[in-house]
């Protein structure tokens, strides 16, 4: 982690679970900081953070919503950041609502009571199924947070579940979504191993759960979606574009995308 990071933890008991909370920023920031929420944060949080520019990103408080020593992080993961379905394949998730309480009812008020933070600009940030996580935010409580970053989205679990009918658009509390997909997601590579191969096949199958495709429709005449292609990059290879992207949009700097 970077030696000019002041970092902490908090841990959290919520409905049973139990999580733990890493937060960073940097030494001697002064004024309101812009929270970057990131999910899975005991494998990610650490590269997120080491992605901070001493001259550009000086005002991010980071925070990592992750779980203690003892849990079973996979298993963890899959019920926390996942809608529900009814289908059999995905039992094991669902308990995406319950989740987000506990980051409004918990995380956001503690952070805020503990941190100068600027409430107007924040970000909450997922890979894989944090990113499924993130859209689920985004659909269902839009004004929680101001900018939105899913990298490599699992939209594909319980067959698109996550996506609401009808037209879709971006809130007006919303100032920005972004979307990220590696180039090996949306193909097969030499490399690819069985998982990566079925999520391929089920998505060119069913071409509304691919990400390029959710972009699209909300990008449409809206200014205030993008989406970054990550050429040569499979699903785990995302997660480093996806820690860049992180930095840039909470400290408010533009970011390369098209479709």
């Amino acid at each position: 982690m970077c030696e000019d990071l002041i970092s902490r933890t908090k841990c959290f008991v919520f409905n049973g679970q139990r999580y733990r909370v890493f937060i960073s920023h940097r030494r001697g920031t002064g004024g309101n900081l812009n929270p970057l929420y990131l999910l899975d944060a005991n494998s990610q949080f650490s590269v997120v953070t080491e992605r901070n520019n001493r001259k550009r990103d000086g005002d991010i408080l980071y925070i990592g919503i992750g779980y203690q020593d003892g849990v079973d992080i996979l298993k963890a993961r899959t019920r926390d950041y996942t809608v529900p379905s009814g289908e059999k394949e995905f039992a094991e998730g669902g308990g995406a609502a319950a989740f987000y309480q506990f980051i409004a009812a918990c995380v956001k008020p503690w952070i805020e009571a503990h941190y100068p933070v600027n409430v107007d600009q924040q970000t909450l940030a997922g890979h894989s199924h944090g990113g499924h996580f993130v859209l689920y935010t985004l659909f269902n409580h839009p004004d929680a947070f101001q900018n939105y970053l899913a990298a490599s989205p699992s939209i594909w679990w319980g067959n698109g579940a996550l996506i609401p009918d009808g037209k879709l658009t971006i809130d007006e509390h919303v100032n920005q979504v972004t979307l990220m997909v590696g180039e090996y997601e949306e193909k097969l590579h030499p490399q690819s191993n069985e998982t990566e191969k079925m999520q391929i096949l089920r998505m060119n199958a069913t071409p509304n759960l691919r990400a390029r495709n959710l972009a699209e429709k909300l990008i449409g005449n809206e200014q205030r979606c993008s989406f970054v292609f990550c050429t040569g990059r499979r699903h785990p290879g995302v997660i480093k574009d996806y820690a860049q992207v992180a930095n840039l949009i909470a400290g408010h700097r533009p970011q390369n995308d098209g479709l």
